[in-house]
């Protein structure tokens, strides 16, 4: 029994010299080295009990492994002793040197082996894919011997490896029941269309072999859940054929194969799949998601692309929203109103705007600005502001449209429908001053030209200068590429240059505040010549408004003018020169701001006198 170890003292074995007492030491050192490891492997390797005990810690398909490689390794240390066992009986008088001859290149091996079996067995991250990185680690070594017995165990323990790879990279399915493999599933977040590629799927990263590079596991977590798209669902056409698979198949027993592990030939074997993967991914979107139609409708409806139908449906359900009895309607009132504008307009297909649907949300609800809001005074209490659009994504193209892209897609709609109702209104207060013939304060009509013609600078800005321009860049992009993940790419940066150049992210927020003062003030302006009983005790003074305008046009252009030095933007620049072609916003800033400082030393003028 050697469970609790065993010494020869030179005092307890008199007929043994010295140095024969630690000769004996050595070799019975080798003989406790090899009944820890023997043990170890009875324990784990009987995987069946393992799967329903759960017992030992650690214990799973890669001890398994391990140990079936421990025992096949250790084949040449019992051949060993059945060698010695003949020798002894040939000759009972055979020295200990000689033992310990043909035992010496078990001292440097064992030691190793018994390090990793406690690393095993005591440390709780050494499991699964962290047994590769163990035996990778210690595999770096000298001695020949000991090299390829821990290449033979990496290699077995390899095999599990490859198995879960495949099952993950063929049929988009996590094999582990240990929880040993990287790529793990998330139990306690439920699965739908609006999690998009990833949402059920997870890399653990703590399980990822230090020898296989980050880049390289993304690529195989993106190759397995574009697999398990393509199984989720039926679609007409099946985008992975079955020569495909097998190819697949060809590849991994190739890698398999090989004796010892290449990094190199790993990664290109997992880029060979995942262009194949990406470009029946490509086609899933384009064929059965039908993406550019999709994109079409996002423009139309998210980003006000139909204007004409924005128009007529704030035509007709301005009354509604901006009624005192507007918190009472639901979100059925204003989608029959959407409807009806929708198909006054003789548009042919309805299916197209079913599958929107307008919807109020709550302050808590709404999306939050980055910025702090900057206090307005002449606000008036409108549902509009908490109106947002929602769509139906199908399957498969909630991978491109998740939750957060909607979010991201309605931070959007929700400034350009309200910069698009501030023109309509300065344009009715307009058309109102023309037809009627009261005689109108000339500088309430100034003020009113001057805001109406920011607003459509604006907007010729935002829907030709940027939303048009980036989505034909898109476009473009989509047509020259069959790779998913470049469209996903390019649909990403088209996004977030969308939020950028709208001003709805970074320090353009700044800006957004302003231009949220100006359209409030235009608002303000329009509903002078339509005066309301409900707001008419509230009606700010012309003089204020024109104080407020001018101050709010002054911090825009000095943001504006930071952005573009800053960024090199060639947009905003080119917003600046619409804006200010003939000088007249600059020499207005300029006037007031040496009206100030007049203003400023008068004052402390007639303090010291």
């Amino acid at each position: 029994d050697l469970s609790s170890g065993i010494n020869a003292e030179y005092g307890d074995t008199p007929l043994l010299a010295p140095h024969e007492a630690s000769l004996l030491n050595r070799i019975l050192k080798i003989a406790k080295f090899y009944y820890d490891i023997s043990t170890f492997t009875k324990v784990y390797k009987n995987i069946i009990k393992i799967k329903h005990t759960r017992d030992p810690p650690n214990a799973g398909l890669y001890t398994a492994a391990l140990c079936f490689g421990l025992d096949r390794g250790l084949k040449p240390y019992r051949d060993t002793l059945i060698k010695l066992d003949c020798l002894v009986r040939e000759n009972p008088n055979m020295p200990l040197s000689l033992l310990q001859f043909h035992l010496d290149k078990f001292q440097n091996l064992f030691p190793i082996l018994a390090y990793i079996i406690d690393e095993v067995r005591t440390k709780e991250h050494i499991k699964g894919c962290g047994i590769l990185e163990l035996l990778h680690r210690e595999s770096a070594c000298g001695i020949p011997f000991v090299k390829d017995l821990l290449q033979e165990l990496l290699q077995s323990c390899h095999s599990v490896f490859y198995q879960q790879l495949s099952a993950w990279v063929l049929h988009g399915k996590v094999e582990d029941h240990f929880g040993e493999f990287f790529i793990q599933e998330i139990s306690n977040v439920p699965y739908n269309n609006d999690g998009g590629l990833y949402s059920k799927y997870d890399i653990n990263v703590d399980m990822v072999p230090g020898y296989i590079q980050m880049r390289v596991v993304q690529t195989i977590h993106f190759i397995g859940s574009s697999v398990h798209i393509f199984g989720s669902q039926k679609f007409t056409s099946n985008p992975l054929q079955k020569k495909d698979e097998d190819y697949f198949v060809e590849l991994l027993k190739g890698l398999q194969s090989k004796s010892k592990f290449c990094p190199i030939e790993f990664e290109r074997v997992i880029g060979i799949m995942r262009d194949k993967v990406a470009e029946h991914l490509y086609a899933l979107m384009m064929n059965e998601g039908r993406l550019l139609e999709t994109l079409k409708l996002f423009k139309d409806f998210f980003l006000l692309g139909r204007g004409e139908l924005f128009l007529t449906f704030i035509d007709s359900a301005d009354y509604m929203m901006q009624h005192s009895a507007v918190k009472k309607n639901s979100d059925s009132d204003v989608n029959r109103l959407f409807l009806k504008a929708y198909t006054q307009l003789g548009f042919s297909n309805e299916d197209h705007v079913e599958k929107f649907r307008l919807k109020f949300v709550g302050k808590e609800h709404r999306p939050a600005p980055e910025a702090k809001k900057i206090l307005r005074h002449d606000d008036v209490p409108s549902r509009w502001n908490d109106l947002t659009l929602a769509y139906d994504v199908q399957w498969p193209l909630h991978v491109l449209f998740t939750a957060e892209v909607i979010e991201e897609y309605n931070k959007i709609f929700m400034f350009l429908l309200k910069l698009k109702r501030c023109q309509i209104a300065l344009q009715t207060a307009w058309s109102i001053s023309t037809r009627s013939g009261d005689r109108w304060d000339s500088k309430l009509l100034n003020l009113r030209s001057s805001v109406a013609f920011l607003i459509d600078q604006l907007q010729y800005y935002l829907h030709v200068d940027v939303l048009e321009t980036n989505y034909t860049q898109l476009l473009n992009k989509m047509e020259d590429t069959k790779d998913f993940e470049t469209i996903k790419q390019a649909h990403c940066s088209f996004l977030a240059l969308l939020k950028t150049w709208t001003f709805q992210s970074g320090e353009a927020l700044l800006v957004a505040e302003f231009i949220d003062i100006l359209i409030s003030i235009g608002f303000t302006v329009s509903n002078k010549f339509c005066p309301n009983p409900e707001t008419e005790s509230k009606q700010v003074p012309l003089a204020t408004l024109e104080s407020r305008y001018y101050g709010a046009i002054g911090m825009m252009f000095k943001m504006l003018e930071v952005s573009a030095s800053k960024q090199h933007n060639s947009l905003i620049n080119q917003l600046l020169l619409r804006l200010d072609y003939n000088g007249f916003f600059s020499r207005l800033s300029q006037a007031k701001k040496e009206y100030l400082m007049q203003t400023s030393r008068k004052s402390h003028s007639k303090m010291h006198a």
